[in-house]
């Protein structure tokens, strides 16, 4: 996901770089701040390659890695970073660690989806109010022999959310678990989640 947003000119009609919008994983040092950002295309920024001026009081995790949405630009190989927005990545997990084995399938409104590195990237959106609601990818299993294909399942519990208002939620499923059982360029994903007014639907996506 890339969008270009055209900054204003001064005026002595030089212009600044343009923002940009994209997926990636944010790192943090020893001591909780952001130290890194790596794009899914493998570009990573760091040390004096990558400068952060947005606000980072929301808790983060010593040494950690966090998935997010970024705005930054970019200029003569340096990214500056504005703002980002957390995506729900949790790994993939089994339906039989679920309670009582349920999987909840709320609809829901897939705006776009795509493979991206080693996750799938998806914008998604809920109907909803005030309460948080509970994200999920279930592994259910991988079929076939030449070519394989992994289905995994959004689990989605609205929490009882009032369906006030459209807000957008931000997924990211990790896939590097599946690197020792399935093939780049061969295999593929099946994508599985209730859309609002369609029912169950299927994306296929390369693995």
């Amino acid at each position: 996901m890339a969008a270009l947003l055209t900054a204003s000119c001064s005026d002595d009609e030089s212009w600044a770089p343009p923002f940009l919008t994209d997926f990636a994983e944010l790192g943090t040092d020893g001591n909780g701040v952001i130290a890194s950002m790596t794009l899914d295309n493998g570009v990573r920024y760091e040390s004096a390659r990558l400068v952060v001026k947005c606000a980072e009081g929301d808790g983060l995790t010593p040494d950690s890695i966090y998935r997010a949405v970024c705005v930054y630009t970019r200029m003569d190989n340096v990214a500056t970073l504005y703002n980002y927005t957390r995506a729900f990545a949790p790994e993939p997990i089994s339906p039989d660690v679920l309670a009582n084995g349920e999987i909840k399938t709320d609809p829901c409104i897939i705006q776009s989806i795509w493979r991206g590195g080693d996750y799938i990237n998806a914008l998604m959106l809920v109907q909803g109010k005030n309460q948080p609601h509970i994200v999920g990818f279930i592994d259910e299993g991988i079929a076939g022999e030449e070519y394989k294909e992994l289905t995994i399942r959004l689990y989605h519990d609205q929490n009882k959310d009032p369906e006030a208002f459209t807000r957008t939620i931000y997924l990211s499923c990790p896939l590097r678990q599946y690197a020792g059982q399935l093939v780049s360029g061969r295999d593929s994903i099946a994508f599985v989640v209730n859309e609002q007014d369609k029912g169950m639907a299927t994306y296929k996506l390369p693995y």
